[in-house]
């Protein structure tokens, strides 16, 4: 479990699965950003006995408040299979719990985490074009903008271009 501040990362608990799956399947939640789709509560649960959504490849965290409230997930993953880099996504659910700098506490934790356990030399955050809130999250934590990708992510029925913003080991901490 990894604790900041105002919050925890820690895996996913079968008793957080319930309000996890409803954040993940309410698209209004996800905002104008995140891809929606419709998933299977079956697969997912699956997923969960599997492997507890944590891999070699890919890793699924809750973020809980203080008061053990489920507020958001980030997540882990390789997304360029010959980089030396992860890259990293952050969601926090509820609107009321937005802009309270969970996200920005979670990145932070997240990264000081993935730097001080795993051996890699790039982590890495795309947002899309416009998600000025996420870009803020990505700047604070001293991300550096690298380019743009066009038109690289679908979502709600249009290709959107994608900022790559990106932190090296020797950056961190510097």
């Amino acid at each position: 479990m990894i604790i900041s501040n105002n919050l925890k990362i820690r895996a996913i608990k079968e008793k957080d699965l319930d309000i996890v799956f409803s954040f993940l399947s309410d698209f209004e939640s996800k905002g104008q950003f995140l891809p929606i789709e419709i998933q299977s509560e079956v697969n997912f649960r699956n997923e969960y006995e599997t492997n507890g959504f944590i891999t070699e490849k890919a890793s699924r965290y809750v973020l809980v408040s203080k008061d053990e409230e489920v507020i958001g997930l980030t997540w882990v993953f390789t997304s360029v299979p010959y980089f030396d880099a992860v890259e990293i996504g952050y969601h926090v659910f509820d609107k009321s719990s937005r802009n309270k700098g969970y996200a920005t506490e979670a990145v932070n934790a997240l990264v000081n985490y993935l730097f001080e356990s795993k051996q890699l030399n790039r982590i890495e955050i795309r947002i899309a074009v416009g998600n000025t809130a996420s870009e803020k999250v990505a700047q604070k934590n001293g991300f550096l903008h690298e380019g743009i990708s066009r038109q690289a992510a679908f979502s709600k029925g249009k290709h959107h271009d994608m900022h790559v913003y990106s932190k090296l080991r020797s950056e961190w901490h510097s």
